[in-house]
């Protein structure tokens, strides 16, 4: 295991400890937690293309996410003209 230290303010410092702390948890496990489905990890430490997005679930409206969808989407289509 190693240590990783972060920088803050004393104001994030503290609503960081207060957020900890309403979830009954310390605040080393409450940053795990919340960083851990961002960089791509989640149990077992291993990848998961729907965890990563959990952060943002319910944030965007439906329009958004359509429009979110399709330009993901648009990014898997092969151009064909491009590999001739």
């Amino acid at each position: 295991m190693t240590t990783v230290t972060i920088h803050a303010e004393e104001d994030f410092a503290i609503a960081l400890r207060e957020y900890a702390e309403r979830l009954g948890k310390s605040v080393n496990q409450a940053v795990k937690d919340l960083l851990s489905p961002i960089i791509g990890l989640h149990d077992g430490h291993a990848p998961n293309r729907v965890n990563q997005w959990k952060a943002v679930y319910g944030c965007i409206s439906k329009k958004e996410s359509a429009f979110v969808r399709k330009a993901i989407a648009s990014q898997h289509v092969i151009d064909e003209e491009m590999w001739k």
